[in-house]
């Protein structure tokens, strides 16, 4: 009898899911560290046996077909509704009804665990089997403790006596549900007195407090050392959030256990369906690996055979006696992870997508990964491992598949297998340890240049509370992020470069209800220096932590430009959300970077996975020892334009290494990446390569020859056009524009930087990629003619790292900007291209015969060098 907790987060990503198309294949990285465990996986199962599917619902097949170790699913704990019997008298017909599926369950070799709904309803305050009636609450008598304990160690003898040793007695089913049906309210207090003083009657484990959600109410009553000594089990059900002060009563040597979960769709939608895949397959995983990530030690659905639960019972397309997706995603949980001790793994995925967990297997020699990939791309997986494994196995589900096991082949041993991981997809993958691995002796963390206490305040009485990193903060609607303003009467955050993230490390998040920040809004200074804000909606938190939480803030979404915050506010009064942040910071696109310190180790996974990744722009190992000298990280890095700090005394003149503040050879490339100098250096020798076809726009980060067959020019912005004038050299960091064709190299020498909000003649440069906002201009080919044109909203395009755009000063409302060049050797004319071309004699400038002349490119003309306009 179970409510429906469908989130509108899930609908929507679902709706995504169906309107996106499948895309390329995308790449992440999961790191597995053993060395840091978490709790042991005692098991999976479901609810048999109560008069909602009555007693006899599931057949001996049924249940050996979902229970037991040699069994399809490979459960291995079942849970029994507890029958009321009466006060007085003997309850054997009563308790008799789910017996024969105990026996079976016990010769199974299975945990079994029983859950009253209510005791007799004259042991209660309101006379009633149901928690209300009639708006009166039922508690049970404080004079009936003693014979509701009795009562249970009845029902414990009654199983023991007919070949049922119980594994755990609840003491009772949502002791906090006011059912209609058939329940009892039991306050923390109540039900830990109860256990206290009358806990010793019953002769078995004790399970409790099995409430609605795993609240802290009842897990700080039941850290009471007086308590935590008479009870085994604590336990609740999944319908809301998890918070953590369980913990505490796990800590005292307690599992806990996960004892009921469902998805109702009559509740959330009107009326029962059929299963959906997109819809529910992905809700209902993440709930389980959420529990996992939580440190639950069990995880146990309702209704074991139902439409919506672990096998099909015929009804609203479901297949009767058929194990459903459901029940193929606990069963990979049931088959491969119980027993295993759950360990640390971290995800590097830029999607934010993939999600999962990884286990340690008994013998120590195996690691066990779940991944989760609810979207429509492919993915190539990485998998970071703590040993050296020479083989592997994919066991995988998707919409029409059910774990299909198949070999993962590798050509060599290694401790970086790499998988694909299917759309739309359940995954286990399963690498036992062919050899060991040895131990990094560098530690390696992300860094961001970027924070926000970096920042500058405009006014002291802004506060303080805009320094999150590293802080534990609460976000509700009464608590605001940054700062508790929504004016700049105290005064604003001032950005000092025009970003386009700002971006908050979650490390770990809590909540006492749900996970959602509603009317999300941000407040800031736009680009005229007022006062603005934008709501972003209702925004789902993932309750695992280690992840980016990110707001747009680029011009796509903050069209009048932000070059201020102000504060963050939350509408949610139910959501109050403690959030531990990482680095909170700020960026122009995904530049990522990272610094190291310690011993160098070639083999290092953070190492790994920055060599691995186009995204990384610096490296940092001035803190690291023992580099060797001649190093070389260019060769096998996939970002060809990363650079390399390292200390004075590193003796090595390899590509991009900067030693101290000098780089003897800095070599970037078209399509070599973004490029990001955060600390200024000299380069000794500097060279840019480029491939242009006609025009280009460019902008270096040093001072530059230009290459013989190209000419460059600086450009100056007007309201009809952009006049060129031709230079002799490029300057650093000065967009300008390039006249070629074929693969031209830029040498240069000198001062290389980067600096922030790099802006020329309204010329704004790029180092990192990014997506020009709308109003902006970009070169780009129209009808065969060279220009700049206006960005359209909703097809902003992407400007490539080491080029520019414009964002004009003044108002242009011409459709182009063509280019206007400034050069006493070149004569600009004007003719009919449809009547004079053919009786014009043209060639290009490297002497080729040209029939079909193009507006704005320089022709030679019977010795002289001419422009069309």
């Amino acid at each position: 009898m179970k409510k429906n907790f469908y989130t509108f987060s899930v609908l929507l990503s679902a709706f995504f899911l169906l309107q996106t198309p499948i895309l390329a294949q995308k790449t992440a990285t999961i790191k597995i560290n053993s060395t840091v465990t978490y709790q042991k996986i005692t098991g999976f199962g479901g609810f048999v046996c109560s008069p909602s599917f009555a007693y006899n619902w599931m057949s001996t097949d049924n249940i050996r077909k979902l229970w037991g170790k040699n069994s399809e699913a490979g459960y291995n704990i079942m849970r029994l509704y507890i029958p009321i019997g009466p006060a007085i008298g003997s309850r054997e017909s009563a308790w008799s009804q789910s017996l024969a599926t105990a026996q079976l369950a016990k010769s199974l070799g299975i945990k079994v665990f029983a859950s009253p709904w209510s005791m007799p309803a004259e042991w209660k305050s309101n006379n009633n089997i149901a928690a209300l009636i009639n708006s009166t609450i039922g508690y049970l008598n404080e004079a009936n403790y003693a014979d509701y304990a009795n009562y249970l160690n009845d029902y414990v003898t009654y199983m023991r006596n007919n070949g049922v040793e119980l594994d755990a007695i609840s003491i009772q089913n949502e002791p906090d549900m006011q059912a209609t049906y058939a329940g009892c309210i039991w306050t923390p207090a109540q039900i830990t007195n109860f256990i206290k003083n009358y806990g010793s009657i019953i002769n078995c484990k004790i399970m409790a407090p099995e409430s609605v959600g795993i609240s802290n109410n009842y897990a700080d009553a039941f850290t009471d050392n007086t308590v935590s000594s008479k009870f085994d089990i604590y336990a609740g059900h999944q319908y809301g959030g998890i918070s953590n002060n369980y913990l505490n009563v796990q800590a005292k040597g307690h599992e806990v256990w996960m004892t009921e979960y469902l998805i109702n769709w009559i509740q959330d939608e009107g009326a029962p369906r059929d299963f959906n895949w997109t819809k529910d397959a992905f809700n209902f995983a993440n709930k389980v690996n959420t529990a996992l990530l939580s440190n639950i030690n069990a995880w146990v659905h309702y209704a074991s055979k139902r439409y919506y639960g672990l096998m099909g019972d015929g009804t609203n397309g479901s297949t009767d006696g058929v194990i459903t997706k459901r029940g193929y995603i606990l069963s990979h949980y049931a088959k491969y992870t119980t027993g295993t001790t759950r360990i640390q793994n971290s995800w590097s995925d830029d999607s934010g997508v993939l999600s999962g967990s990884s286990y340690l297997s008994v013998s120590g020699d195996s690691v066990i990964v779940m991944v989760i990939n609810s979207s429509t791309n492919s993915y190539s997986l990485t998998v970071d491992l703590p040993f050296y494994t020479k083989s592997g196995n994919s066991i995988t589900t998707t919409e029409s598949v059910s774990m299909s096991n198949s070999p993962i082949s590798l050509s060599t041993e290694t401790v970086r297998p790499k998988v694909t991981i299917n759309p739309s997809s359940f995954t286990t993958l399963i690498f036992t340890k062919s050899s060991i691995r040895p131990a990094s002796q560098m530690i390696g963390v992300p860094f961001h240049y970027n924070k926000i206490e970096n920042q500058t305040v405009t006014n002291t009485s802004f506060g303080t509370n805009y320094q999150l990193s590293g802080k534990t903060v609460t976000f509700d609607h009464s608590n605001n992020l940054i700062s508790p303003n929504t004016t700049n009467s105290n005064g604003y955050l001032q950005l000092d470069d025009r970003y386009n993230q700002l971006v908050f490390h979650i490390e770990t998040i809590t909540s006492p209800a749900s996970y959602t920040a509603s009317n999300t809004t941000l407040y800031y200074i736009n680009s005229s220096g007022s006062v603005s804000s934008h709501n972003y909606g209702t925004v789902s938190f993932n309750q695992t932590g280690n992840y980016d939480w990110i707001l747009d803030i680029s011009r796509t979404v903050l069209s009048d430009e932000c070059l201020g915050v102000i504060g963050i506010s939350n509408g949610n009064y139910t959501s109050i959300l403690s959030i531990k942040f990482g680095d909170v910071y700020l960026s122009i696109g995904t530049e990522k970077m990272f610094k190291f310190t310690g011993i160098y180790s070639n083999g290092d996974s953070n190492l790994l996975d920055c060599l691995e990744s186009p995204l990384f722009t610096s490296l940092d190992f001035t803190g690291t020892s023992g580099i060797p000298s001649g190093q070389d990280w260019y060769t096998t890095t996939a970002s060809k334009n990363c650079i390399y700090y390292v200390n004075n005394d590193v003796v090595n003149n390899n590509t991009n290494i900067v030693t101290g503040s000098t780089c003897n050879q800095l070599t970037l490339t078209d399509g070599g990446g973004n490029f990001y100098a955060p600390n200024n250096f000299t380069a000794t020798s500097a060279s840019y390569t480029r491939t242009f076809d006609g025009y280009g726009i460019l902008t270096l980060p040093f001072a530059a020859d230009i290459p013989s067959g190209a000419k460059a020019y600086t450009m100056l912005v007007s309201s009809v056009d952009i006049a060129c004038t031709q230079i002799s050299k490029i300057q650093a960091n000065t967009p300008v524009l390039i006249v070629g064709t074929g693969t031209f190299k830029f040498d240069g020498t000198g001062s290389v930087s980067t600096p922030r909000a790099l802006k020329v003649n309204d010329m704004n440069g790029v180092y990192i990629s990014i997506k020009a906002p709308a109003g902006s201009y970009y070169l780009k080919i129209v009808g065969g003619a060279t220009a700049f044109y206006p960005v359209i909203s909703g097809s902003e395009p992407t400007i490539s790292p080491l080029s520019a755009y414009l964002t004009p000063s003044n108002t242009i409302s011409v459709s182009s900007l063509p280019f206007r060049f400034i050069t006493t050797d070149i004569d600009q004319i004007k003719i009919d291209m449809k009547v004079d071309k053919d009786n014009i004699e043209l060639y290009d400038v490297w002497g080729r015969r040209v029939y079909q002349p193009q507006k704005g490119v320089v022709y030679i003309k019977a010795g002289r060098k001419i422009i069309f306009m």
